[in-house]
């Protein structure tokens, strides 16, 4: 009977699973239309008095060039200008400097100096946001600020100054630079999540298949755009060095995760190129490295060489799809998309030509977008591939799991045909007629008693041993058991001749299966005849197969009969562990009043 229980318990679980799925989707559906209606309605008012002014841009700028040989590249950039509106209350001069030095006076008085510390093993003090308390008595005051280069680069580099609360600065620099900062936490997210994903597949599966590069690509990308914006200073004030840095080692290094990443998705044949790549770019960070700590140079110079390696990972990568959609067009290999490197290729292009067209990489989004899609499609991709590579592994651990059931089965089936034909050759009557000879001989000829007596025990011998045999036994083994069985009955029938006609050579086959034959001809054929008969046992061999017959004159029957196997149990077992062991098959042939003919053949590769 079928149980309900369970069938009640499995529609229950898919209910559930369902719901799992449907009602956290209901509800990102509810959250996504109220943040859309509180983002589009006006929810609260705000009414004050004393209004802001906000952000205040400084307007009149006279700017000298100062030589000067304690400057790092000889010349400092002096900014003069008054303050006459928007101090009527306490307020901060801000700017903003890449690699440069500042100082401010009031009046020809120090108010304020950003230089470095004499610790550093680099000239440059990164960007950094100024914030010069302003008083409302310095309204109408000379401001002198001293802008100071630290490389030949930025010599011409515009500086603005604006006037406002900190609070201000803080907020438009936010509201300019979210979408930089939003990509760059996103990047960060989803390379945490693709590196947690990997140390799962190492862990289970010894192998990552490149989400690990992946996973680390994205990270640095996600660090280098989040430390190269304007808003990042007023995160970190007292680490802009630090920040610098680590935009610049992302820049350096982060190619080559992406590279490494590349080799499960490529043939063999690019794992050199993209190997040598990686090689390269490890060189040559080394040497920048070696000269930025010895003082020769500094990494900010070597800028350009930088994105040279950059521009070569690109080619390296759009030669290994070029090359991999050539020469494997048709091949099921898990090749990169060529319009995901597109995508990735063109974002890198256009922030380089923006960078050497402005000077600066801040607010470029074009790689970032690119390198963004190109990390969430491909891991996206690489998850289904994982995902489905677990759906084929449990597909062929489920066909392997069923193949060991069919051959267990093959075992058992195999156990019991050897235990049936063991026993259907120990008939109670035949022992008894063995025993019944031997007490007669016992009186008369007392030798001839003991021979028998060897070969039956020898014939039992080699019945019981059919227990704890699983493997096929040499035909000369089985031939020397058949003599056993054939001299106890020419005890009984005298006029009975056996003949043996081997010709091939010593091969394997499953152990009783000559001899039940060689009784069936004797039982079934010699004994319904008025007197004698013959038996031959012959052995032979084809091209292809080993071949043993047993033949007989007896009365012979209608092979017809042998259609229902139920009836003929000895002959089924012995066919089916001829085939289940060896590969061979058993035929019959007989004629009536004419005799019998039983065939085995073994296939040649059956042989020790």
């Amino acid at each position: 009977m079928p149980d309900f229980r369970k069938e009640i318990k499995s529609k229950r679980t898919i209910s559930l699973s369902r719901l799992s799925v449907i009602l956290p989707a209901v509800a990102g559906v509810m959250l996504f239309v109220l943040l859309v209606f509180l983002g589009v309605t006006a929810n609260f008012e705000i009414q004050q008095s004393r209004m802001d002014d906000g952000l205040v841009t400084v307007g009149e700028v006279s700017c000298r060039e100062v030589e000067n040989a304690e400057a790092p590249i000889g010349v400092i950039k002096e900014y003069t200008f008054t303050i006459d509106e928007g101090l009527e209350r306490d307020t901060y001069l801000s700017f903003y400097t890449v690699h440069q030095y500042a100082e401010v006076y009031i009046d020809g008085q120090l108010v304020y100096s950003m230089k470095p510390s004499g610790k550093l093993f680099t000239k440059t003090i990164g960007s950094n946001w100024s914030m010069v308390p302003l008083c409302r008595e310095d309204a109408g005051k000379e401001i002198r600020v001293n802008i100071i280069p630290v490389y030949e680069s930025f010599r011409n580099s515009e500086v603005q100054f604006l006037v406002g609360s900190r609070l201000n600065d803080f907020l438009d620099r936010l509201r300019q630079d979210w979408p930089q900062l939003l990509l760059s936490v996103m990047a960060l997210l989803v390379g945490i999540l693709f590196l947690c994903a990997a140390v799962y597949k190492i862990i289970w599966e010894r192998s990552d298949g490149g989400l690990v590069g992946l996973g680390l690509f994205s990270v640095m990308m996600g660090l280098w755009r989040l430390t190269d914006t304007r808003f990042t200073p007023f995160l970190t004030p007292e680490k802009p060095v630090l920040m610098f840095y680590i935009s610049v080692a992302m820049l350096m290094i982060g190619t080559v995760p992406l590279m490494k990443s590349m080799e499960a998705r490529f043939h063999k044949t690019s794992h050199r190129i993209l190997d040598g790549y990686c090689i390269a770019a490890a060189v040559v960070c080394i040497v920048q490295l070696l000269f930025q700590i010895v003082g020769t140079v500094d990494l900010r110079e070597n800028l350009t060489i930088i994105h040279l390696m950059i521009g070569f990972s690109v080619a390296v990568f759009v030669g290994n799809v070029i090359y991999d959609r050539i020469k494997y067009p048709k091949s099921q290999y898990s090749s990169v998309s060529p319009g995901l490197s597109l995508i990735l290729v063109a974002g890198v292009v256009e922030d380089a030509i923006a960078f050497y067209v402005r000077g600066t990489s801040s607010g470029l989004l074009f790689s970032l977008l690119g390198l963004l899609i190109y990390i969430i499609l491909t891991g996206v991709k690489m998850m289904f591939h994982y995902i489905r590579q677990q759906k084929q592994l449990a597909e062929q651990e489920r066909v392997l799991a069923e193949n060991e059931r069919q051959l267990a089965e093959k075992e058992r089936q195999l156990t019991e045909n050897r235990i049936s034909t063991m026993i259907s050759q120990i008939r109670p009557h035949f022992i008894y007629n063995t025993l019944g000879s031997i007490e007669q001989l016992c009186e008369l000829q007392p030798e001839a008693a003991a021979k028998l007596v060897h070969n039956f025990s020898c014939y039992l011998r080699g019945n019981f041993s059919e227990l704890d045999n699983h493997v096929p036994i040499h035909l000369s083994k089985e031939i020397e058991h058949v003599r056993y069985y054939v001299s106890i009955e020419q005890v009984r029938f005298p006029d009975m001749e056996i003949r043996f006609n081997l010709q091939s050579g010593d091969f394997l086959l499953p152990a009783l299966s000559v001899q039940p034959l060689v009784e069936n001809a004797i039982k079934h054929g010699l004994m319904k005849l008025p007197e004698g008969g013959t038996v031959t046992v012959s052995s032979y061999e084809t091209d292809t197969h080993y071949c043993v017959s047993v033949e007989d004159n007896g009365a012979g029957f209608d092979p017809s009969i042998l259609l229902d196997e139920r009836k003929h149990i000895g002959l089924r077992n012995i066919r089916g562990r001829v085939e289940a062991m060896c590969g061979g098959t058993l035929t019959v042939e007989s004629t009536p009043e004419v005799g019998t003919k039983v065939v085995i053949s073994i296939p040649k590769g059956v042989k020790e």
